[in-house]
């Protein structure tokens, strides 16, 4: 089985394509390949993907006149499907839509194909089958892709030594809307760094998150095993992402984003910087050791951070980023004492953007994004184009924080 969906948010989506060829171990008894009018606008990303446009649908038979025939063609059978959690759900959406409940096994060769073909540098159905030779000339329609996790289930049965999947085993998956729907979200993200928002069905904000890798920090998020993390899960219907390029703009975004939306998920408390990074010039070279703050007495950190966790870190990265003496002796100055005037900068959201950070009479005014054909020439135009912050002494420590890492860099002069 294979489905095509309009894309959008979960539980709006709609099949716009489906495909499914009845196999009984040997040969295909049966099969239907249809598209699907989905009562709705198919996303951009989706008729790029696939090549399917609304002008395409608009003669398509609806989901109820071809209801009946899936029912029949999958009855006492098993569903199997390369990620077959998002193709059973759109089936079950689509019969709920209905008044129908809509209830089969199913079976991932995913996971199959983890555990029989192991080794392999991603389990995505095209570089499965880019690996194992199957050809597939009609990629991101159903039935090429029904036709590929086919032939890939045949080469998995040949593999299958212990015949798990012939007597189906525990690789039969029953329903689980849960792990469905936290796939689906997740799905719906990338590894970028920004900052992402979840909200219920009726579009309330329930959690803000900023991360240097969304998908990874929203998978944490949502599997938590705790009261709140739970209630999370059962409450949360769709992600937004907004993309900040770095974990500067990140942090300070989702400082004020709290502090303005007070989402009801977020921790309640308030930001501490209980541990600072100090720097010993007692040697040959400039040494970086992190220490609580409470322990220091009036030794003054270079910068303080949240944790001894992240301030580890940071030492990594800095020995890292700065291994020459002259670039190490430059950063350890600033570190030492901000300039009142300076402009500092950092990835943009996209390729030829970058983002710059402004310093004025000693405060931290504020950020904006340029293109690289622009020059930072007069500091009119810094003031014109700024986004000005308000979480002043946070966003100075998190500078200092991202300078240490490597991610900022400074521009001499600033104007």
């Amino acid at each position: 089985m294979d489905i095509e969906s309009s894309g959008g948010p979960f539980g709006k989506e709609a099949i716009i394509e489906i495909a499914l060829f009845k196999y009984d171990g040997q040969e295909v008894l049966d099969q239907l390949i249809s598209l699907v009018h989905p009562h709705r606008e198919v996303q951009a990303f989706v008729t790029k993907m696939t090549g399917i446009s609304n002008k395409m649908l608009v003669r398509a038979p609806r989901f109820q006149e071809i209801a009946k025939r899936i029912i029949e063609i999958t009855e006492d059978s098993i569903l199997v499907g390369h990620n077959v959690a998002f193709d059973y759900r759109m089936l079950r959406q689509e019969y709920g839509r209905l008044g129908y409940t809509y209830e089969r096994k199913t079976l991932d060769t995913i996971g199959l194909s983890e555990e029989l073909i192991p080794g392999l540098s991603a389990y995505g159905l095209d570089k499965v089958a880019k690996e194992l030779g199957i050809l597939n000339t009609n990629k991101h329609r159903a039935e090429g892709d029904a036709r590929t996790t086919l032939e890939l289930f045949r080469i998995l049965q040949e593999k299958d030594r212990e015949k798990n999947i012939g007597v189906l085993g525990q690789s039969v998956r029953a329903n689980n809307y849960t792990d469905d729907k936290v796939n689906d979200l997740l799905r719906s993200v990338k590894k970028n760094r920004g900052l992402y928002y979840l909200h219920d069905q009726q579009g309330k904000l329930l959690y803000i998150g900023a991360s240097a890798n969304i998908k990874g920090s929203l998978g944490k998020v949502l599997i938590a095993d705790s009261e709140a993390g739970r209630q999370l899960r059962s409450e949360a219907h769709s992600v937004r992402m907004e993309l900040t390029g770095n974990s500067l703009v990140a942090a300070i975004k989702h400082q004020e984003e709290l502090s303005r939306a007070k989402p009801p998920y977020n921790s309640k408390k308030q930001l501490n910087f209980d541990t600072g990074i100090y720097l010993d010039m007692r040697g040959t070279s400039p040494v970086l050791y992190a220490r609580p703050l409470d322990q220091m007495g009036r030794k003054r950190p270079l910068c303080k951070v949240e944790h001894m966790k992240k301030a580890l870190r940071l030492i990594r990265m800095y020995k890292r980023f700065y291994r020459s003496p002259e670039k190490r002796d430059a950063l350890l100055r600033y570190l030492k004492k901000l300039p009142d005037q300076a402009v500092f900068t950092a990835k943009g959201r996209k390729t030829g953007e970058r983002c710059a950070f402004v310093l004025s009479e000693a405060s931290f005014k504020g950020y904006f994004y340029y293109n690289l054909n622009q020059k930072l020439t007069s500091k009119t135009f810094l003031e014109h184009n700024i986004s000005p912050i308000k979480s002043q002494k946070p966003a100075l420590q998190w500078l200092k924080q991202s300078l240490l890492a490597g991610e900022v860099e400074w521009l001499e002069p600033a104007y």
